[in-house]
């Protein structure tokens, strides 16, 4: 392909790859600054006797949510597997903390 036959297609797919990789990237440093800022709450938490739940269902949350949009995107099963997983250790980690807390 020529280079204007590229950019054509880009141009009527809306797309655009560099912005993508950014957006990517930004995502990616936003997911390590979440753990980066919970493990030690976490730990924290677990130092000090405190319920932990908490933290640990919005990371699962996080990584539920992330992997039915692969699925979605996609159509790979193994996504599928993983957001499930995700979605029941977050249901039971908020089970928890709600148990300890309550």
């Amino acid at each position: 392909m020529r280079k204007e036959e590229i950019l054509d297609r880009y141009r009527r797919e809306g797309t655009d790859e560099g912005r993508e990789q950014v957006n990517r990237r930004g995502d990616d440093a936003g997911f390590y600054a979440l753990l980066g800022l919970a493990l030690p709450l976490m730990l924290y938490q677990v130092f000090r006797a405190l319920p932990f739940g908490d933290l640990s269902a919005v990371l699962f949350a996080f990584g539920a949510a992330g992997m039915f949009s692969r699925y979605h995107s996609t159509k790979d099963r193994r996504c599928l597997g993983f957001g499930i997983f995700n979605a029941l250790a977050c249901l039971l980690s908020l089970g928890w903390y709600l148990w300890l807390t309550l």
